[in-house]
Protein backbone atom coordinates (compact mmCIF):
# COMPACT_ATOMS: atom_id res chain seq x y z
CA UNK A 1 0.00 0.00 0.00
CA UNK A 2 1.41 3.39 -1.02
CA UNK A 3 1.79 5.74 1.97
CA UNK A 4 -0.41 8.88 2.33
CA UNK A 5 0.59 12.66 2.77
CA UNK A 6 -1.91 14.04 5.50
CA UNK A 7 -1.45 17.06 3.70
CA UNK A 8 -3.52 15.45 0.87
CA UNK A 9 -6.66 14.91 3.09
CA UNK A 10 -6.44 18.12 5.27
CA UNK A 11 -5.89 22.14 5.05
CA UNK A 12 -4.98 24.08 8.11
CA UNK A 13 -6.55 27.43 7.94
CA UNK A 14 -3.78 30.09 8.15
CA UNK A 15 -6.02 31.96 11.24
CA UNK A 16 -5.30 28.60 13.08
CA UNK A 17 -1.52 28.37 12.25
CA UNK A 18 -0.63 31.02 15.11
CA UNK A 19 -1.37 32.73 18.41
CA UNK A 20 -3.16 36.03 18.01
CA UNK A 21 -1.33 38.88 18.55
CA UNK A 22 -3.02 42.04 19.63
CA UNK A 23 -1.04 44.79 19.07
CA UNK A 24 0.45 43.52 16.01
CA UNK A 25 -3.02 42.36 14.39
CA UNK A 26 -5.21 45.20 15.27
CA UNK A 27 -3.65 46.74 12.02
CA UNK A 28 -3.77 43.53 9.58
CA UNK A 29 -6.95 43.75 7.49
CA UNK A 30 -6.19 39.85 7.01
CA UNK A 31 -6.46 39.02 10.83
CA UNK A 32 -10.08 38.44 11.07
CA UNK A 33 -10.06 35.67 8.38
CA UNK A 34 -11.65 32.16 9.47
CA UNK A 35 -12.68 34.14 12.45
CA UNK A 36 -16.29 31.93 14.15
CA UNK A 37 -18.13 34.08 16.06
CA UNK A 38 -19.69 31.74 18.80
CA UNK A 39 -22.73 32.06 21.47
CA UNK A 40 -19.93 32.64 23.78
CA UNK A 41 -18.93 35.59 22.14
CA UNK A 42 -22.27 36.75 21.11
CA UNK A 43 -23.36 36.62 24.67
CA UNK A 44 -19.94 38.66 25.29
CA UNK A 45 -20.79 41.40 22.75
CA UNK A 46 -24.43 42.18 23.92
CA UNK A 47 -23.27 42.81 27.31
CA UNK A 48 -20.53 44.73 25.90
CA UNK A 49 -23.19 46.77 23.48
CA UNK A 50 -25.53 47.16 26.20
CA UNK A 51 -23.06 48.65 28.30
CA UNK A 52 -22.00 50.87 25.79
CA UNK A 53 -25.77 52.31 25.02
CA UNK A 54 -27.11 52.35 29.52
CA UNK A 55 -25.49 54.90 30.84
CA UNK A 56 -25.42 52.74 34.09
CA UNK A 57 -24.76 49.67 32.53
CA UNK A 58 -21.66 47.88 32.99
CA UNK A 59 -18.59 49.56 31.28
CA UNK A 60 -15.65 46.73 32.78
CA UNK A 61 -15.49 42.77 31.82
CA UNK A 62 -13.10 39.76 32.29
CA UNK A 63 -12.53 37.24 30.22
CA UNK A 64 -11.64 34.15 31.71
CA UNK A 65 -10.75 30.85 30.16
CA UNK A 66 -8.10 27.99 29.81
CA UNK A 67 -5.16 28.58 27.13
CA UNK A 68 -5.78 28.39 24.00
CA UNK A 69 -9.77 29.13 24.05
CA UNK A 70 -10.18 31.84 22.05
CA UNK A 71 -9.86 34.72 24.61
CA UNK A 72 -7.13 36.92 22.86
CA UNK A 73 -9.30 36.20 19.31
CA UNK A 74 -12.39 37.68 20.99
CA UNK A 75 -10.26 40.49 22.26
CA UNK A 76 -8.93 41.15 18.43
CA UNK A 77 -12.85 40.65 17.28
CA UNK A 78 -14.31 42.99 19.92
CA UNK A 79 -11.26 45.66 19.07
CA UNK A 80 -11.80 45.35 14.96
CA UNK A 81 -16.02 45.50 15.54
CA UNK A 82 -15.25 48.68 17.35
CA UNK A 83 -13.24 50.32 14.64
CA UNK A 84 -13.95 53.37 12.07
CA UNK A 85 -16.76 52.54 9.83
CA UNK A 86 -14.62 52.83 7.43
CA UNK A 87 -12.13 50.13 8.40
CA UNK A 88 -11.53 47.04 6.92
CA UNK A 89 -11.25 45.11 9.67
CA UNK A 90 -14.85 46.52 11.05
CA UNK A 91 -16.63 45.85 7.39
CA UNK A 92 -15.09 42.24 7.88
CA UNK A 93 -16.18 41.65 11.95
CA UNK A 94 -19.63 43.08 10.38
CA UNK A 95 -19.39 40.60 7.68
CA UNK A 96 -18.81 37.85 10.08
CA UNK A 97 -21.54 38.93 12.46
CA UNK A 98 -24.52 39.12 9.61
CA UNK A 99 -23.02 35.91 8.27
CA UNK A 100 -23.32 34.34 11.52
CA UNK A 101 -26.54 36.04 13.08
CA UNK A 102 -28.30 37.28 9.79
CA UNK A 103 -28.90 40.78 9.00
CA UNK A 104 -32.66 40.60 10.54
CA UNK A 105 -31.16 39.46 14.11
CA UNK A 106 -31.47 42.23 16.21
CA UNK A 107 -28.02 41.59 17.97
CA UNK A 108 -26.83 42.09 14.94
CA UNK A 109 -29.44 45.63 14.15
CA UNK A 110 -28.28 46.92 17.59
CA UNK A 111 -24.47 46.78 16.86
CA UNK A 112 -24.82 48.40 13.74
CA UNK A 113 -26.75 50.87 15.63
CA UNK A 114 -25.00 51.53 18.42
CA UNK A 115 -21.56 51.44 17.65
CA UNK A 116 -20.54 55.02 16.65
CA UNK A 117 -19.46 55.46 12.68
CA UNK A 118 -16.53 57.05 14.16
CA UNK A 119 -15.67 53.75 15.92
CA UNK A 120 -14.69 53.79 19.88
CA UNK A 121 -11.31 55.17 20.59
CA UNK A 122 -8.99 51.73 20.92
CA UNK A 123 -6.46 51.20 23.28
CA UNK A 124 -4.59 48.34 22.90
CA UNK A 125 -2.10 46.81 25.62
CA UNK A 126 0.23 43.89 25.72
CA UNK A 127 2.42 43.45 28.57
CA UNK A 128 6.00 43.95 28.55
CA UNK A 129 9.01 43.94 30.46
CA UNK A 130 8.53 47.73 31.50
CA UNK A 131 6.77 49.47 34.38
CA UNK A 132 2.68 49.40 33.59
CA UNK A 133 2.58 52.86 33.49
CA UNK A 134 4.61 52.79 30.01
CA UNK A 135 2.81 50.28 28.73
CA UNK A 136 -0.28 52.16 29.15
CA UNK A 137 0.80 55.38 27.94
CA UNK A 138 2.43 53.63 24.92
CA UNK A 139 -1.08 51.94 23.56
CA UNK A 140 -2.79 55.29 24.55
CA UNK A 141 -0.59 57.18 22.34
CA UNK A 142 -0.72 54.48 19.35
CA UNK A 143 -4.81 54.83 19.97
CA UNK A 144 -4.99 58.61 19.69
CA UNK A 145 -2.79 58.12 16.33
CA UNK A 146 -5.21 55.75 15.04
CA UNK A 147 -8.36 57.42 16.40
CA UNK A 148 -7.78 61.29 15.47
CA UNK A 149 -7.09 62.82 12.55
CA UNK A 150 -3.86 64.18 12.06
CA UNK A 151 -4.48 68.06 12.50
CA UNK A 152 -6.70 66.44 16.16
CA UNK A 153 -3.93 64.57 16.83
CA UNK A 154 -1.31 68.03 17.31
CA UNK A 155 -4.18 69.02 19.77
CA UNK A 156 -3.56 65.85 22.14
CA UNK A 157 -0.26 64.85 23.85
CA UNK A 158 -0.55 61.81 26.05
CA UNK A 159 3.38 61.83 26.66
CA UNK A 160 4.10 64.78 27.75
CA UNK A 161 7.94 65.87 26.63
CA UNK A 162 10.31 68.33 28.49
Amino acid sequence: MPSQILSNYFQLNRRYSRAINLERDLVKDDSLEGYVLTERAVEALRRIVAGLINPQGNRAWTLTSVYGTGKSAFAHYLACICADAKNPSRKKALEIASETLGTENPEYIDWLDNIPKQGLFRAVATAHREPVSNTIILALQKGVDTFWSTSRRGKIDVIKKN
